[in-house]
């Protein structure tokens, strides 16, 4: 039976989790640009672009409409 050093073992485990996440990130990254491509091909990202536009707008018209909890 072989021993490992706790050392060891959480380096180990901090090393395997950072390339993991980035591994996720760099995939990730690439599934959305190409994606982007296949909408802007297909005339979709202006579709996409005004749905995320409504959103915001929404968001910052109840923003300003809510009364702060604290007046100062």
């Amino acid at each position: 039976m072989e021993e490992y050093s706790i050392g060891r073992v959480i380096r180990n485990g901090f090393v395997s989790g950072v390339s993991w996440s980035f591994g996720a990130t760099v995939g990730f990254v690439l599934v959305s640009i190409i994606l982007a491509f296949v909408l802007q091909e297909l005339g979709g990202l202006p579709f996409v672009g005004s749905f995320f536009a409504s959103i915001v707008e929404a968001t910052v018209e109840q923003l300003t409409r809510r009364t702060p909890v604290i007046g100062l």
